[in-house]
């Protein structure tokens, strides 16, 4: 009796354990389908200046996709180390061919999830394709003599993210982000405003990503992104 009562408890703690990681794989791959599922709705071409302190850059051309309603951004390039790419899908990140010497300060590799998450909130927020009447609203901010409505945004968690509208045109002109864990505080400014007739809206076409740790009066600017191309993505067909 002794020996079949173990060999139960031995048996079921087996299959306790396969079905834990039958639970696991099916999550794993739910995840990894609703991450294949989402594409990009616009297309863009740009030029990437990466500015390092000894008063020389890094210039570069790259691939950006945006899915403002999925809050999916993605990056491509070719660099002399070969392809380097990135994906962010709100809180979701991955990213792969990192590291170019050259870059020197910043950002020690082409990109990283603080810097897809600035630029995905400057570009779709900036050119209003984010609905924002339910972010939490905080105190106004001045920047350079103007007034803006600070709106705390959804995601991601583990990052702090404010979009300032200004109050004289009621655009998204800055984004702010704090990384209290790594010690940033980001600040990125879209501008260069041009009608897109394709999406019927008014698209930044250059957006600067400055260091503020020092305060905004001495922000350094690390990026900027200067785009050249902004188009609706082509979706192929789906055929049975």
């Amino acid at each position: 009796m002794r020996n079949s009562a173990v060999l139960s408890v031995v048996l079921l703690a087996v299959l306790n354990i396969l079905l834990i990681g039958c639970g696991h794989d099916a999550q794993q791959d739910t995840q990894q389908e609703t991450a294949r599922s989402v594409s990009p709705t616009i297309e863009t071409n740009c030029i990437v200046h990466y500015y390092k302190t000894n008063a020389s850059d890094y210039i570069t051309w790259q691939q950006h996709g945006y899915n403002p309603e999925a809050g999916f951004f993605t990056a491509v390039s070719t660099e002399p180390i070969g392809t380097v790419q990135c994906s962010l899908q709100e809180d979701d990140y991955d990213s792969s061919g990192q590291k170019e010497e050259s870059l020197s300060d910043f950002p020690g590799s082409f990109w990283s999830k603080d810097l897809a998450t600035i630029l995905f909130y400057s570009f779709c927020a900036g050119a209003d394709l984010l609905e924002t009447e339910s972010m939490a609203a905080g105190e106004n901010i001045k920047i350079e003599g103007q007034w803006y409505k600070s709106l705390k945004t959804a995601w991601p968690r583990d990052v702090s993210v404010t979009v300032l509208q200004s109050l004289v045109s009621g655009r998204i002109e800055w984004v702010q982000l704090d990384n209290s864990q790594d010690g940033l505080v980001w600040l990125a400014r879209c501008y260069n405003l041009r009608y897109n007739n394709e999406l019927d809206k008014r698209i930044p076409r250059a957006i600067d990503v400055f260091d503020i740790r020092n305060g905004i009066a001495s922000r350094d600017l690390m990026v900027r992104f200067d785009y050249k191309d902004i188009r609706g993505a082509q979706i192929p067909e789906v055929t049975d």
